[in-house]
């Protein structure tokens, strides 16, 4: 049975999404590499929160977001400066440059390690509740928090290469480290390397990835569409690159 409940609409999804779904939520609330699972899951509901904040509205329309001030709608159950880092990255990631970056590091709130697996939890769960409204579903509750501590088990060769934040270097230089994010691939495009500071974060979004659109192995091959899918590659591309458009996406 679905976990998506909608009684007007009724849409085939594939097992194999519903899985990866749960996999993700189970995912928010347990312990990472640097946040707890109650960490983890309120970052996940203060993600939830920022799409009706009433704040983040006023900001998104305003000609200079750091211009407004104001206290976020939304749980609060984690500090006003990491609320504002969530928020901010769900919605108006298109303004946020370098020295907003810099700055937050500077805060001392946040370490590196942190923000990219606050990234990550984010903008994943942001694309499970994107999905469900694209269904006409409610999002998909959250359980309770698992017990747990965090592994904070940093990548001994991490740097900076050209990112905001240190990334495992490709191939060779990369080590073991290389390996525990990519297995025995020899090269990963920047987008995918970008939350490798966090190697089980990588893992999450490979599983997204994959299952939302496809393995990474393919990315660059424009003949390929994946076998169980009902939209070929042409089509799949050409709802990404709209989507893309409209949200300001960087790339």
């Amino acid at each position: 049975m679905s976990p998506f409940q909608n009684s007007e609409l009724h849409l085939p999804i594939r097992p194999a999404l519903l899985a990866v779904h749960a996999q993700l939520l189970e995912s928010f609330t347990r312990s990472g590499t640097w946040w707890t699972g109650a960490e983890r899951r309120a970052i996940a509901l203060e993600a939830r929160a920022a799409s009706t904040c009433g704040l983040c509205a006023k900001r998104k329309a305003a000609l200079s977001p750091f211009s407004i001030e104001g206290g976020h709608s939304g749980p609060g159950e984690l500090g006003a400066e990491i609320v504002d880092v969530i928020h901010r990255i769900v919605t108006d990631p298109g303004r946020l440059a370098r020295s907003w970056f810099d700055r937050v590091m500077a805060e001392g709130h946040l370490t590196e390690e942190q923000y990219v697996e606050l990234v990550s939890v984010t903008v994943l769960l942001n694309a499970l509740d994107v999905f469900a409204c694209a269904i006409g579903s409610s999002p998909l509750a959250l359980a309770d928090a698992q017990p747990g501590s965090p592994s904070r088990v940093r990548p001994a060769t991490a740097r900076i290469e050209g990112a905001w934040v240190p990334q495992v270097p490709v191939g060779a230089d990369g080590g073991d480290d290389w390996t525990a994010a990519y297995g025995d691939r020899e090269y990963v495009p920047q987008i995918g390397r970008a939350l490798s500071l966090v190697p089980a974060e990588v893992a999450l979004l490979n599983l997204t990835s994959e299952s939302h659109y496809m393995s990474i192995d393919h990315v660059t091959d424009p003949g390929y569409s994946e076998p169980d899918r009902a939209l070929d590659r042409l089509q799949m591309e050409l709802v990404a690159s709209r989507v893309s458009a409209v949200n300001e996406c960087f790339y």
